[in-house]
């Protein structure tokens, strides 16, 4: 009996270390937290912008991510493609400065989420929170754009921190 039940537990422990899958949300910091009160305790939403991309926004509703454990990429489902639902993978897009997305590419950014929930990824510490860039339905007049940049960026942009929180 009882060898059994261990390898019952035993069974279900592999299965649900096989899938790893965890459905969290995004909430983000200013850095430091205290001086964006606009940003910090925020969460991330995927906004359309234009044939298969969508801009990562400080707003409302959050978007509500899978993140896969053993690929450690970051994704949610959206539409429907010829092979299943569709993956709108995050991404940072090309450029200066690379706007952080949500899109179905074959390349997407690998994310690690420490013990904590907190976020990096390759550039994840040049993030910042920017309005005004215009966008293609200048969601940024009302609305931070996340984006990475490599060179300087514009004097009121926000640095901006992730941490995933279970969904």
């Amino acid at each position: 009996m009882k060898f059994a039940t261990i390898t019952s537990i035993a069974i279900v422990a592999l299965a649900q270390s096989a899938t790893a899958l965890r459905t969290v949300t995004l909430k983000t910091f200013g850095y430091p937290p205290p001086q964006y009160p606009e940003v910090t305790g925020k969460t991330v939403s995927a906004w359309h912008e234009g044939a298969g991309i969508n801009y990562l926004l400080i707003a409302e509703p959050a978007t509500k991510f899978t993140y896969d454990e053993e690929s450690k990429h970051l994704y949610f489902e959206g539409g429907q493609g010829p092979d299943g639902p569709l993956k709108w993978y995050f991404t940072i897009g090309d450029g200066e400065p690379g706007i952080l997305q949500a899109n179905p590419t074959d390349k997407p950014t690998e994310i690690t989420i420490d013990n904590l929930g907190f976020i990096t990824f390759e550039g994840s510490y040049n993030v910042k929170g920017v309005k005004n860039i215009d966008d293609p339905y200048n969601y940024s007049k009302d609305y931070y754009v996340l984006a990475k940049y490599d060179k300087e960026a514009p004097s009121d942009a926000v640095p901006v921190f992730f941490q995933a929180i279970d969904a």
